[in-house]
């Protein structure tokens, strides 16, 4: 009697123990929704609007660029290759010269006018700049002795952006950046009896074209490390 007893209690305990993990089992897993979230909103990229860049240069060697103004230019290539860097999601020109010609707006923007413009298209910052170098310099010397002479010239192009990102949502300088592109040439000549010839032929549009885009790839790679950082 007392062994069908203690059966019986004893099937009662594994029944309820069987049950108790049943029951565990089936209640849900935490969820993990929220910080997935965040995550997904910290890996998203922010979207930028880059405006017309600004000619600040005081010491210029060409007011033009390319056949157009050598800040409009350049603030074209920037885009371009910030498109092709992908940290950003960067608004099509056409947009914004869409929100430019509605609001009347020309020339210089000041940061307000550029967050409010930011606003109007969505996007979580702006990009305004200055061209502040754009030149030439060049160096010459030379000498002669018994009707035997020569001369060099070095010739150097200069280009330095400056840029500053304004946040939409405050109007805030979130960041500023700047990068300067340098291109170097070298020419010598040699000459006897006043007859003589050249090493090489200055190529200053090439020169210029060279330093600009060592400034547009020297700014892509410290926006890029900019972006790390913005709220």
């Amino acid at each position: 009697m007392k062994t069908t007893r203690i059966s019986r209690l004893t099937g009662i305990s594994l029944a309820a123990l069987m049950l108790a993990s049943v029951s565990a089992n089936a209640l849900p897993a935490p969820t993990t929704t929220q910080p997935e979230t965040h995550l997904a909103q910290a890996n998203q990229k922010k979207r930028l609007v880059v405006m017309d860049f600004d000619y600040g240069t005081t010491n210029s060697y060409y007011t033009s660029y390319r056949g157009i103004g050598a800040a409009k230019g350049i603030s074209e290539l920037l885009i371009n290759e910030l498109v092709n860097n992908g940290t950003y999601t960067v608004v099509d020109r056409s947009r914004l010269e869409q929100a430019l010609r509605q609001q009347n707006r020309s020339g210089t923007i000041d940061a307000a006018t550029a967050a409010e413009i930011g606003k109007q298209l969505g996007v979580d910052a702006v990009l305004i700049g200055t061209i502040t170098r754009f030149n030439i310099d060049r160096q010459s010397g030379g000498g002669g002795f018994m009707g035997i002479g020569g001369s060099s010239q070095k010739t150097k192009a200069t280009v330095q952006i400056d840029v500053r990102l304004i946040g939409t949502a405050t109007g805030d300088i979130l960041a500023t950046a700047r990068a300067m592109g340098e291109a170097n040439q070298s020419n010598s000549s040699i000459s006897v009896g006043g007859i003589g010839g050249s090493s090489g032929s200055s190529n200053e549009d090439a020169l210029l074209s060279e330093a600009v885009d060592k400034a547009v790839n020297q700014m892509v790679t410290k926006l890029a490390e900019v972006a790390k950082k913005l709220p």
